[in-house]
């Protein structure tokens, strides 16, 4: 495989993550003050996200350095510190616009938190174990169904008679949740199906980054916009 092109995709996100930490912090003036955090956990979540994403890049030896399968998988654990702290922030991003039409159901963030780094520990403990054994499907079953856990409790979140614009932007965010979330497994089973199948493991590994850089894009910028924006619709109202 051409990895020149998953060299290029790691500097894609660092610039994309550097990018949406910009524009998150410009806009978060432009915001209420009870509000500014939603601005800010965004930034945040995308700050961090840039800072892991610049660190991948010199470990895929991005521009030009030869590299190997070898390279690419080594990023494996930066990732992962990557969505041990930003994905949980990114459910305490959706609480906070979901606050904004009323109080929250008391424990629902923690509930949220504690399956996500449930989610997030079995993962790395399934993609660092040998592809095929019973401890990498024990694995990746229970990290799926704490991700299948808080997409119960998200859409289980309701809130009536809130504004359109709120309506809206929890709606989008919990589709981030069901449809954005649901390309980590998928990159992650892809990459372990090549390889039971006795395909290239390093098309494999490379496939795989390419739809994590991908999905942290969406998932990190995306979800921000649409919380920035409603807060941003609610401070001009």
């Amino acid at each position: 495989m051409d990895f020149q092109i998953v060299q290029a995709f790691f500097m894609l996100g660092f610039v994309a993550m550097a990018a949406g930490t910009f524009w998150f912090f410009m806009e978060r003036n432009d915001l209420k003050p009870e509000l500014r955090q939603i601005a800010t956990y965004a930034a945040v979540i995308t700050f961090i996200a840039s800072i892991m994403y610049y660190v991948m890049k010199d470990v895929v030896k991005f521009p030009g350095g030869e590299i190997t399968a070898a390279d690419v998988d080594a990023t494996l654990p930066l990732r992962y510190i990557d969505w041990l702290i930003t994905t949980p922030l990114l459910l305490v991003s959706f609480a906070l616009v979901v606050a904004m039409a009323g109080p929250l159901k008391k424990g629902m963030v923690v509930k949220l938190v504690v399956a996500d780094l449930v989610m997030i520990v079995t993962g790395y403990l399934g993609e660092i174990g040998e592809p095929g054994s019973a401890g990498n499907y024990l694995f990746f079953i229970v990290s799926t169904l704490a991700w299948l856990y808080i997409v119960f409790v998200v859409f289980g979140v309701k809130v009536p008679g809130a504004d359109a614009h709120i309506q809206r932007a929890v709606t989008a965010m919990k589709w981030f949740v069901i449809a954005g979330w649901a390309i980590y497994p998928i990159g992650t089973a892809t990459q372990e199906f090549i390889e039971l199948g006795g395909g290239d493991a390093s098309l494999a590994i490379g496939i795989a980054a390419i739809i994590y850089v991908i999905a942290d894009v969406l998932n990190k910028v995306g979800f921000g916009l649409v919380a920035v924006r409603a807060a941003k619709i609610s401070s001009e109202a």
